[in-house]
């Protein structure tokens, strides 16, 4: 096995993000909007479901930071662990923390109100990341924040695991990684009945850890290949018109599929939905991962802009509810493609400056440039 020993740059994965962080900000324009008017066929179908934009982003985070995590094994071995996690760190926490403060400050000041011991329970937890584990804590400080705190806890899998993920073939990785989430899921609905629980618990209790490794291993699996740069599969995940189209034929079938059961079962409802449909999710998203991945004009100045959403696409995540919360209580009877323009427009504001005045400088000090081989970002 032949590992790269050249930096990479995979630009179709900034357009990705910036899809991924799209889809979630339209979702919840449409929840939280009451966009009833929205249709659940073509692009409104996209729209109600843009919760899937999360799931993009754990395929994602499992190539990115499963490659970093490689990479740094065979350059520093163990010894990798330390740069990884000051890295990480830098990277999640400092927008983390602003925008948790500004959410409790100024968007929802009446948590403050809350007796000293329930807050402070509140806020130790976003602290530690490990508010996405309780359902009093799970999304009450900017309700997106969840999956940045199960984000950490991969990193901290990954981190240990990435010496035994090196000399692990992927195919046993895979085996492994989507029998303990189906277990895990499987394990859920007989604890919560699918159809009498509430969906609500239902979700905190099967998309944290373990239940969505499958997810993640998917893009490690890929990650796997690029990084050993052998054999067929990875000669399939060099960038060229027919490599692209067949991994893009590959992703519309699969989640295509998604959409056809999706559409045909009440997921909550059901044991088979719960256990199995998301890793096929993820399996539509890895294939769409090789795509962007394959992509020979992906980075074109053409998409530049484009590119620019998925830079600044841990912006928009975190932003988004923000504005949102706000838009909806001081505009009353605001709703619709005004609703989503206004929510757009000042999420991208704030994602911008942030990326400029806080995040890029952060990349830059902690490697060089904000352009790394892998690009590791959040979502």
């Amino acid at each position: 096995m032949i590992p790269h020993s050249t930096p990479r740059a995979f630009p179709g994965i900034d357009l990705l993000r910036a899809l991924a962080a799209l889809l979630v900000l339209a979702y919840h324009v449409v929840e939280y909007g009451k966009w009833t008017a929205m249709p659940n066929t073509g692009l409104g179908y996209l729209l109600r479901h843009g919760w899937a934009g999360v799931d993009l982003f754990f395929t994602i985070s499992g190539f990115v930071i499963g490659l970093s995590a490689l990479d740094g094994v065979a350059k520093q071995g163990p010894a990798f662990r330390r740069s990884f996690a000051v890295r990480r760190l830098a990277r999640i926490v400092p927008l983390y923390l602003l925008t948790c403060a500004v959410y409790l400050l100024m968007v929802s000041p009446v948590m403050l109100l809350l007796s000293k011991t329930v807050l402070l329970g509140h806020i130790a937890s976003h602290l530690l990341f490990v508010h996405n584990l309780y359902v009093p804590t799970h999304g009450s400080i900017n309700g997106p924040s969840w999956s940045v705190a199960l984000e950490m806890q991969f990193y901290g899998a990954i981190m240990l695991a990435a010496p035994w993920l090196a000399r692990t073939p992927a195919w046993r990785m895979l085996l492994y990684a989507i029998g303990c989430g189906a277990l895990w899921r499987f394990a859920t609905t007989l604890m919560l009945e699918p159809g009498v629980a509430s969906p609500t618990i239902q979700f905190i209790y099967t998309t944290q850890l373990p239940g969505v490794i499958d997810e993640f291993a998917l893009g490690i699996a890929l990650a796997l290949v690029v990084h050993r740069n052998t054999g067929r599969l990875a000669a399939w995940l060099q960038p060229g018109w027919l490599h692209f189209a067949a991994w893009l034929l590959l992703a519309f079938v699969l989640l295509k599929i998604a959409i056809r059961l999706d559409q045909k079962s009440l997921y909550w409802g059901s044991q088979a939905m719960v256990v199995a449909w998301r890793p096929l999710l993820g399996a539509g998203f890895t294939a769409l991962l090789a795509a962007a991945i394959t992509f020979p004009w992906a980075g074109v100045r053409l998409l530049a802009p484009l590119r620019y959403l998925g830079d600044i696409s841990y912006g928009i995540y975190l932003w988004h509810m923000l504005v949102l919360v706000s838009l909806l209580s001081g505009i009353p009877g605001l709703g619709g493609q005004w609703l989503l323009s206004y929510a757009l427009g000042g999420t991208l504001i704030l994602a911008a400056l942030t990326w400029h005045l806080l995040e890029k400088p952060n990349l830059q000090k902690y490697k060089g440039s904000h352009h790394q081989a892998t690009r590791e970002s959040p979502p």
